[in-house]
């Protein structure tokens, strides 16, 4: 029995698909309260637990109606929030946007993870001072106090302001007691500094950075130009509420993008507080015994800082060593950068993964922990720089400016399936470098990355294109240097063969010199390339690459379609000169080499035939902008959906015989505008266009619309997703809308909001429906839990599954075939291509080779069958063997 057949014996919930324990308050199980029910008066003892309020009916009353339901987030992008390590540095916390994780870093694996209510945006954690066991988490409105060794959540405080940012100082007042600091804004849009929710500063500058010193009595805030610095006397800290703070105000040469203060040793007072300060423009400045010198307290000497300068962008992130004899900091450059202050000599540590965004220092001194723009953070020794843990997200390209690419064809991120052998593996094409800048434009996918939505955890990464990770990026001219993009990828049924798509175009500054109408099109290259999977090193090993798949007049075409044909070794693709190709492997005969036949034949693909598809276009002249081709589930027919260039051919439909590669039926109406995304479900074909989704019953002749617009909002020409899934016999879309009932006339200001919705085949009934919280970016189906799975912009991974159609047998390959043959396959009269004999052979011997794996699968344990089914079915299977 494998590992991941004895997990499904283990007591969990639906949406424990991740091996992670997930810990949640008693809120998230009931009916969570309303902001104005909570005592939002400002608490300083952090120790009364809340109490839980009744379940919802509302709830009970939904999921009593509607069986489908979302299990708890996976994956996830990390929070520009400092990491933390404990003082044994044995657990580090990351943190999410609405929750903390906790790593071992012994293992790398996730501990647990604490999840806030909905709405509530993570702005920062701190582990107590006083119990290491305790970890106060901050969000916008709320405070809650955490014992993440258990993950309970123990008490919870409303705040008077929207607080922005929070620090936690090292003071003790009385057991089970704590003192926080926060930067708020108020309604009339003052930022004020408040201690447990007493106001001792208000400003109108932008305060967004908050840090406090000696337990208190110093408190340094900034917005980037200005530095606020206020302090106050030993005696007055004993009753922070009441304390009285002197406050001054300096402003800073250059606009700052990171520091880090330093309580050091001054024989001129008991409060010397160094500074550090990272700027826009690279450099580093460095304050020492900022109370006498920045501030002026010492006002007969003028002082002017130390400045450094090596980084060429701006510093991401500024740290002063445990001795303060060092300073570390990092950027965009990838590179690690130690600076010694006796000496001015600088050490590296070059050629890192991605830009670097965040570092801390151990409480001991003895550890970096570096955290990474490409959703990955690294614990390392101060004295080897070698990393002892790493962590590793899902690596999805972030949005810019949380919008799509209005030239792009599909949103950021979506070029993703799901292993057909392992359900639980996501292999997803994600940049080879990303870029921490804010408005910076989105890095191109030229890697793919495998990770396990099951585990929640990474498992490899590799190049599909070419990559410059450790090369400068940017030419001589400024222009940035971008990797080919992967646009289009698919897998084999049997998990053998990989198909990706890359295409590279240079930068229009490059080419200006040959600056044309066609010139872009014209040095584009596009590369179809043949992946196989090789067990012994556990990566995709490039088989054949086929310059220029698609041409006409010597140039390259866009390759608009890729789709690999189910139950046999095959791929077609369809490009915008108007060809559709099919590709078979073949073997590979060396010239004037004996071929051992005890030795494994080497494989290359070229394609086994073409058709031509310029006949049934009525401007054939011009090149395809967008199309759709998908195969059937027996892979006897491939539909190919084109775009609607007139009256005539609005909403083509082509159904292609995939054995003689001949248009056997032509169908106008199927859809409007430009087609997304097809998929076949036994003989129903769904469209899913920019302005339409409709199912046409292939055998009956019928075409039914589907409306997506409802009551709240509108469906614009944003690409809608869709999945399908034969366990459920229903069809997933996912789309984008702009609330009508905004007061905004103008469009681009309109809320966006995202919807899900699923459908049964063949009523076409609306059995489920759910608004997401962030753009969904990929969607896919499981077709042995039956769950779809939903990957949004923020790099997380849900499962939407139906507890009542979960523990339904699903059925074997050469089962479904047996059912599509009076289905889709009778529709054509000459000749159908079956299924080789020897690939039934090889699945009933595989069957019967698994034998207990056969009874429970890959299905994960909120789908299995009931206890006395499976017992029948290990007994018939034991009794058999």
């Amino acid at each position: 029995m494998t590992g991941n057949q004895s997990k499904k014996h283990q007591k969990r919930s639906r949406g424990s698909d991740a091996a992670e324990k997930v810990s949640r308050s008693s809120d998230d199980r009931t009916k969570r309260r309303r902001t104005s029910e909570v005592n939002d008066a400002p608490m300083k003892q952090l120790a009364t637990p809340s109490i839980g309020d009744p379940p919802s009916q509302d709830m009970e009353k939904r999921k009593g109606s509607a069986p489908w339901s979302f299990s708890r987030p996976v994956g996830g992008r990390y929070s520009n929030l400092d990491p933390i390590l404990t003082k044994d540095e044995a657990y580090l916390f990351v943190g999410l946007d609405t929750a903390v994780q906790v790593f071992s870093t012994s293992t790398s694996r996730l501990l647990r993870t604490m999840q806030m209510e909905a709405g509530q945006r993570v702005i920062g954690f701190k582990i107590c001072p006083i119990d290491q066991d305790t970890l106060f988490i901050f969000t916008s409105g709320f405070v809650t106090k955490w014992n993440w060794q258990e993950g309970k959540r123990h008490a919870r405080w409303g705040t008077i302001s929207s607080n922005i940012a929070v620090d936690l100082p090292t003071i003790k007042i009385e057991e089970h007691s704590a003192t926080y600091f926060s930067v708020g804004t108020q309604k009339d849009g003052k930022r004020e500094i408040s201690p447990v929710g007493t106001t001792v500063l208000r400003t109108n500058e932008n305060l967004n950075t908050i840090k406090i010193a000696y337990e208190g009595r110093v408190i340094f805030a900034s917005d980037g130009t200005h530095l606020f610095l206020g302090t106050t006397a030993k005696s007055g800290l004993e009753n922070p509420e009441s304390a009285q703070y002197s406050w001054r105000e300096a402003t800073l040469p250059a606009t700052a993008t990171s520091l880090d203060l330093r309580e050091s040793s001054s024989t001129k007072g008991p409060e010397a507080v160094d500074l550090v300060v990272g700027e826009s423009d690279g450099s580093i400045l460095i304050y020492q015994d900022i109370l006498n010198t920045l501030f002026g307290r010492n006002t007969d000497k003028k002082f002017s800082p130390r400045k450094m300068h090596w980084h060429r962008g701006p510093v991401s992130t500024v740290r002063w060593s445990m001795d303060g004899n060092y300073i570390i900091s990092g950027g965009q450059e990838s590179v690690l950068v130690l600076w010694q202050l006796d000496t001015g000599r600088k050490q590296f540590l070059p050629h890192l993964s991605s830009p670097i965004c965040n570092v801390i220092v151990s409480p001991s001194g003895n550890s970096y922990v570096v955290k990474l723009a490409d959703n990955s953070v690294m614990v390392m020794s101060t004295r080897e720089m070698q990393p002892s843990a790493t962590v590793t997200g899902l690596q999805l390209a972030s949005e810019v400016g949380g919008h799509r690419d209005p030239s792009a064809r599909k949103p950021f991120g979506s070029v993703a399936v799901l292993h057909p052998q392992h359900p639980e593996r996501l292999l997803v094409a994600v940049p080879a470098s990303h870029s921490s800048q804010q408005g910076s434009q989105r890095s191109n996918a030229a890697v793919l990355q495998t990770f396990d939505i099951r585990a929640n955890s990474h498992i490899s990464r590799q190049a599909l294109a070419r990559t410059n990770t450790t090369t400068l990026n940017v030419s001589p001219e400024g222009s940035p240097i971008v990797a080919p993009d992967v646009r289009l990828m698919d897998i084999m049924h049997d998990g053998k063969w990989l198909a990706t798509v890359d295409t590279w175009t240079p930068h229009p500054r490059d080419i200006e010199a040959i600056a044309s109408s066609d010139s872009t099109s014209l040095l584009s290259e596009v590369f179809l390339k043949f992946w196989k999977w090789n067990a012994s090193s556990d990566m995709w090993e490039l088989v054949t690459r086929i310059d220029a798949p698609h041409f006409s007049e010597n140039r390259s075409s866009t390759v608009l379609g890729l789709a690999a044909r189910p139950y046999s070794h095959e791929f077609a693709t369809l490009g915008a000169d108007s060809n559709l190709r099919f590709w078979r492997p073949t073997t590979r005969h060396r010239s004037g080499l004996k071929t051992d036949p005890s030795e494994p034949h080497l494989d290359t693909w070229k394609c086994r035939s073409s058709v031509d598809l310029t006949g049934w276009l009525d401007n054939a002249d011009v090149p395809l902008k967008s199309a759709s081709i998908s195969f059937s589930e027996d892979g006897s027919v491939l539909a190919v959906c084109l775009p609607s260039d007139s009256g005539s051919n609005d909403g083509l439909v082509l159904l292609v015989n995939a054995q003689n590669c001949t248009v056997h039926y032509r169908r106008t109406g199927v859809f409007f505008k430009n087609p997304c995304s097809v998929r076949f479900l036994g003989r129903y074909l769904i469209v899913a266009a920019t302005g339409s989704v409709s199912v046409w019953d292939t055998v009956d002749d019928v075409v039914k619309p589907i409306h997506l617009s409802d009551s709240v909002g509108t469906v614009d020409t944003w690409s809608p997703l869709l999945a399908v899934n034969s366990r459920t016999q229903s069809f997933a879309i996912a789309t984008r809308g702009t609330d009508s009932s905004s007061s905004n006339v103008h469009k681009k200001r309109r809320k966006l909001r995202f919807h899900i919705k699923i459908y049964d085949l063949p009523s076409l009934n609306l059995v489920f429906q759910e608004n997401l919280g962030s753009c969904p970016l990929g969607l896919l189906s499981d077709a042995y839990s039956g769950d779809y799975i939903v990957v949004d912009a923020t790099a997380s991974v849900q499962r939407l599954g139906c507890l009542d159609k979960a523990s339904q047998k699903s059925l074997q390959p050469h089962e479904v075939t047996s059912h599509l043959n009076s289905g889709l396959a009778s529709i054509f009269s000459r000749g159908q291509e079956r299924i080789s004999n020897q690939a039934i052979d090889e699945d009933s011997s595989a069957g019967q080779s698994k034998g207990l794996a056969g009874v429970f699968g890959e299905t994960p344990s909120f789908s299995l069958p009931s206890i006395s089914v499976l017992f029948r079915n290990v007994v018939r299977t034991l009794g058999s063997s």
